[in-house]
């Protein structure tokens, strides 16, 4: 993590200049303004006072719904240091951000209007329970997105799982079929692709040099806004796109009609925002430097009141025993579950409720099957077999799968990233 976020605030490879003018568009880049387009156009049709963000690592959605929407928002990572409040003030993370461990979140039902699960679905080890309890923190709005969990048919689904190597940390190892999803999360869902090769700027599977001139050319306000604003329009899932962002509105939850004529507009105030949120942790990692070379005076009373700051009682009020769900009282800087009586630390404010309590209990799966599908005994038994089919991707490759790998890359097939075989 460090080095990445050191590496990206060097000046020489800043995307945006002094003046917020894209100046080098990358095509990773211009994935991650994409992705945000997609989900506040959806933002913007719903009525919500909260979110959070699960697994936010070290972007600043929520910063982003508290500026245009005026509501609470939430930061969660099973990394703590990404939950500390230690990129500055700006982006809300004091008193607005928690440790967990996925499938066993430390929340109560109902806990927020809108819950958002960005390019996770696709590395769980138990991503059935952890949609279980998605629903059960969500009181109008669960919104996922993932750019490889979808499976445009059978064969490519079967491929996917072939090439899966659980030994690569944060390996994709999820795929579903959409009407798996469904099976999953119900036939009302909303859902579309996240990227359309037909309406991006190049595609990625063009020669590096041509997609690196792509994006490039995307030099100003401008020509990047019209370039987010193309790449968003409707397009179908199959040939040319790929990953899928679905909406399920828990019922009695409003949907409003889509305003593509807003399209613009919210992606423009995207690239300012990202632009500034770039200029400000820049700032921010410079003023470290200065205390590290004592060219500045470190702030030791800002620090010391930080080291002992309790968790916030309006974040506190949101959270319960990641174990047995009991509520939690502030003891000392920390927690303790008033009906299991375990104890948890915080740092900064930042509470660290990681369970300990198995996941593969037969209770726990049957309450998670039981939430997401309810009393429908069909959708219980295809959910099953999903959760079978995605068990089996635990297993460690065996000496056949592997010498079947290395005849595929004889043979000129993509590679799996595995430097053992």
């Amino acid at each position: 993590m460090d080095p990445g976020i050191d590496a990206s605030l060097q000046p020489e490879n800043m995307v945006y200049d002094a003046d917020g003018r894209p100046q080098r568009v990358t095509d990773f880049h211009f994935g991650r303004l994409r992705r945000k387009l997609k989900i506040f156009r959806w933002l913007d049709r719903l009525d919500f006072s909260s979110l959070i963000d699960i697994a936010s690592g070290w972007d600043h959605v929520p910063y982003l719904v508290t500026a245009r929407y005026g509501v609470p928002a939430y930061y969660s990572d099973m990394v703590h240091r990404m939950n500390l409040p230690i990129d500055g003030p700006e982006f809300g993370k004091l008193d607005h951000a928690v440790t967990i461990a996925l499938p066993r979140l430390p929340f109560q039902d109902a806990a927020f209007d809108v819950v958002l699960c960005t390019e996770v679905l696709e590395h769980l080890v138990r991503p059935i329970e952890t949609l279980a309890e998605l629903v059960r923190i969500t009181r109008k709005y669960l919104i996922l997105t993932s750019l490889e969990a979808l499976s445009v048919n059978r064969w490519q689904r079967l491929w996917s799982h072939h090439r899966v190597d659980v030994r690569i940390p944060h390996i994709e190892r999820n795929f579903f079929l959409l009407s798996e999803f469904r099976a999953l999360l119900g036939t009302d869902i909303h859902h579309e692709n996240l990227l359309f090769n037909p309406h991006s700027p190049a595609s990625p599977f063009a020669p590096p040099a041509e997609r690196r001139a792509a994006y490039a050319a995307l030099a100003d306000p401008e020509s990047l806004e019209t370039a987010l604003c193309r790449a968003v329009a409707e397009g179908r899932h199959g040939d040319g796109a790929m990953g899928i962002l679905i909406v399920k509105a828990l019922p009695g939850a409003a949907v409003r009609p889509p305003q593509p004529d807003a399209d613009g507009q919210l992606a423009r105030w995207l690239i300012d925002r990202a632009a500034y949120e770039e200029r400000y942790k820049y700032l921010v990692t410079n003023l470290a430097v200065t205390y590290l070379k004592n060219i500045a005076p470190f702030p030791q009373d800002v620090a010391d009141a930080l080291r002992q700051r309790p968790v916030a009682p309006a974040l506190l009020s949101l959270l319960r025993c990641p174990d047995c769900r009991g509520e939690l009282a502030p003891r000392g800087l920390g927690l303790r579950c008033r009906v299991c009586s375990r104890s948890f630390e915080s740092e900064l404010g930042v509470p660290i409720l990681y369970p300990t309590a198995s996941v593969d209990d037969e209770t726990f799966v049957d309450q998670s099957l039981a939430r997401l599908c309810g009393d429908d005994h069909a959708r219980q038994r295809t959910v099953r077999r999903i959760r079978r089919r995605l068990r089996r991707n635990e297993r460690r490759p065996g000496s056949l799968r592997r010498t079947a790998w290395w005849i595929e890359r004889r043979l000129g097939a993509p590679p799996v990233p595995d430097d053992t075989i």
